[in-house]
């Protein structure tokens, strides 16, 4: 049990006199960096979790959790009873028929290669992402095949308006006299979607699946069924049911088998920078080993008298301990308040410094969002604070160590 005379001498060697200012600066720095390091950790941490929860969730919404498409890769019949069958299983699903096609969009003077992703109504209605952005009027012209849907972002970059006629050419060609030519067709915009991901909203296109069946001539099939399921935890269960019920003829691809690359990297991205990161803490702890070697040294007199007065070594090490730890403590507290109070500023924060830079600090067409995601994993926060105090006690054992040595005689017996 550490003693209130204890916690006096340490505090009195926190914050030395004037004449022991070099010592002050130097314990100064050892705790703005231990601040500094659990800061940036936790800033960059909060990032990272938030960037691949946003990432994913919205790759989810748009691409779904699982699809089932053709082995053979010719796509499937208009089959209305399989995605019964499949409800049955679990009522919760949301399962969709999709066509995918890529082409070559045209508007005045501007050509951009795009997705095409032909869906009905219900496609909206079920996934939360577009039926926030997409009003009920929208929707109810896109189910009488009136045209087609756009990314905001592509409205905002071509100045579209409701009414705008698109020229699109299909990837697939169809044979005349003349030779094979591309398809292309001229579809009106009856509305606009905003999925907050800067490479959906300008390169994808929703077409009423009966309209883009009919541009591409393709005899009324399907490329897949995607499925969403509203329970995540449950998706393994689901899959391996979904398995036994869908002919052999069908494969289940889960969306890690669709983008394994992506998230590998993320997760790997993320890992790596914990780790160098964390380097500032260890940097900050060799600091710590400093400050308290030359507080050792400084109060080599003071130790000989408490030593005297029969402070005894086990009393002596818990001094010096507790003052390097103190230091770790409030540096690490320091760092979670002004690692926590960027990460819920951090937009306004980016706001305010491209507003006097005059540039941006992320494009949205490198970075994905507009918006830097901020995840706050409490968990996360509590392992750096743990990792931060630890290194900081382990910072203070050998000097505590040192003062334990120190012989008082032969300090004071010049004296």
């Amino acid at each position: 049990m550490i003693s209130f005379f204890e916690i006096w001498i340490s505090l009195k060697y926190l914050f030395p006199k004037t004449k022991e200012k070099f010592f002050s600066v130097v314990t100064l720095f050892s705790f703005l960096g231990i601040s500094l390091g659990v800061a940036t950790l936790i800033i960059v941490m909060s990032v990272m979790n938030g960037f691949r929860e946003e990432l994913t969730s919205k790759i989810l919404s748009i691409n779904g959790h699982l699809k089932i498409k053709s082995s053979f890769g010719n796509g499937l019949k208009n089959d209305l009873e399989l995605p019964e069958k499949l409800v049955d299983i679990d009522k919760n699903l949301f399962i969709h028929k999709v066509i995918a096609s890529q082409g070559l969009l045209s508007f005045k003077k501007y050509s951009s290669g795009v997705l095409i992703k032909g869906v009905t109504e219900n496609f909206f209605l079920e996934r939360n992402i577009l039926t926030k952005s997409i009003s009920k009027e929208f929707i109810q012209d896109f189910k009488s095949n009136k045209g087609i849907f756009v990314g905001e972002k592509l409205k905002k970059k071509l100045g579209l308006n409701l009414g705008d006629y698109l020229t699109i050419m299909s990837s697939q060609n169809y044979e005349t006299i003349f030779g094979n030519l591309p398809r292309s067709a001229n579809f009106k915009i009856v509305g606009f979607f905003d999925i907050g991901m800067y490479e959906y909203d300008t390169s994808l296109i929703f077409m009423p699946i009966n309209l883009l069946q009919k541009f591409l001539d393709n005899d009324e099939r399907i490329d897949h069924y995607e499925i969403i399921v509203e329970n995540f935890n449950d998706l393994e269960l689901i899959k391996s049911q979904l398995r036994q019920t869908i002919p052999d003829y069908l494969r289940i691809v889960d969306w890690r088998d669709l983008n394994p690359s992506l998230f590998n990297a993320i997760e790997v991205e993320r890992n790596v920078m914990f780790l160098i990161l964390l380097l500032i803490i260890i940097v900050a702890a060799f600091n710590l080993i400093s400050s308290m070697m030359i507080l050792v040294s400084n109060k080599k007199k003071d130790i000989g008298v408490l030593r005297v007065l029969g402070i005894s070594k086990f009393q002596l090490l818990r001094i010096f301990i507790l003052n390097g730890f103190l230091i770790g403590f409030f540096g690490t507290i320091l760092g979670v308040v002004i690692g926590l109070s960027f990460c819920l500023n951090i937009n306004e924060i980016k706001s305010f410094i491209e507003f006097f830079t005059g540039s941006s600090l992320f494009s949205e067409e490198i970075y994905f969002f507009s918006n830097l995601p901020i995840i706050i994993n409490s968990a996360q926060i509590i392992k750096i604070c743990g990792i931060s105090l630890f290194l900081s006690f382990a910072a203070t054992v050998y000097p505590s160590v040192k003062a334990t040595k120190v012989e008082p005689i032969n300090l004071i017996k010049w004296d």
